[in-house]
């Protein structure tokens, strides 16, 4: 069974990146022992660029650790999970990855009970914290973005808790296979079923009918 690996909170900070640029930012969370959540997300926890991210359909973050290890392969950098985020992560997951999870998914995680609502979009800002050019593009390329959830029943969540799953109303629609109508050929009739799950956030439908009008799926922040 699936189990929390890692915890990570942070607050924003001001950042100067390797290209010399200087940007307000939370996504080096760093790593405790427990959290306590509610509807907003880990209490105390901070977002920073919050058109895409943050609100209640992306309160938490998770990433997988096969994800992580892929992206260390892709890169050849050598990213620890259980270190400083570097993806901006709250969470890191043992066993499953995006082709495991599906919008809808409900959760006990400790005391809390979350539902998965969409996947992350990888802006620009995991290119420079992660100080290679190319990894928002190779994130989005390769679906390996992690996923959000709702919160709807606050409590507390430990390390090493597990995921015990409660209900799969779509699955259809794994994490994997939305990343793929976005960075893939676009697919009108499949989209189009995506855009009818009512569990899928409102701000990844708008990027599948941004993909319908002939957008490239990207994030420019």
């Amino acid at each position: 069974m699936a189990q929390i690996l890692t915890i990570k909170s942070g607050r924003a900070q001001q950042l100067t990146f390797s290209d010399g640029q200087t940007l307000e930012t939370a996504i080096r969370k760093t790593p405790v022992v427990r959290v306590e959540i509610d509807e907003t997300g880990i209490i105390g926890n901070e977002v920073s660029l919050k058109a895409h991210h943050g609100g209640v359909d992306k309160a938490l973050f998770f990433m997988a650790e096969q994800s992580i290890a892929a992206l260390n392969a892709l890169s050849g950098q050598a990213v620890d999970y259980r270190e400083t985020a570097v993806y901006g992560e709250n969470f890191v997951v043992s066993e499953w990855d995006e082709s495991h999870i599906c919008v809808g998914d409900r959760y006990r995680i400790g005391s809390c009970l979350v539902e998965i609502s969409q996947p992350r979009r990888p802006c620009s800002r995991l290119s420079k914290n992660s100080g290679w050019s190319e990894m928002q593009k190779t994130v989005f390329q390769h679906g390996l973005t992690g996923w959000y959830a709702r919160v709807v029943e606050g409590g507390e969540i430990h390390s090493g808790d597990t995921l015990e799953l409660q209900s799969r109303p779509y699955p259809q629609w794994t994490i994997k296979r939305l990343n793929a109508l976005l960075s893939g050929e676009c697919n009108a009739f499949v989209i189009g079923k995506a855009l009818a799950c009512e569990l899928l956030a409102a701000a990844f439908k708008r990027a599948l009918e941004g993909k319908l009008q002939g957008g490239s799926g990207m994030v420019a922040g």
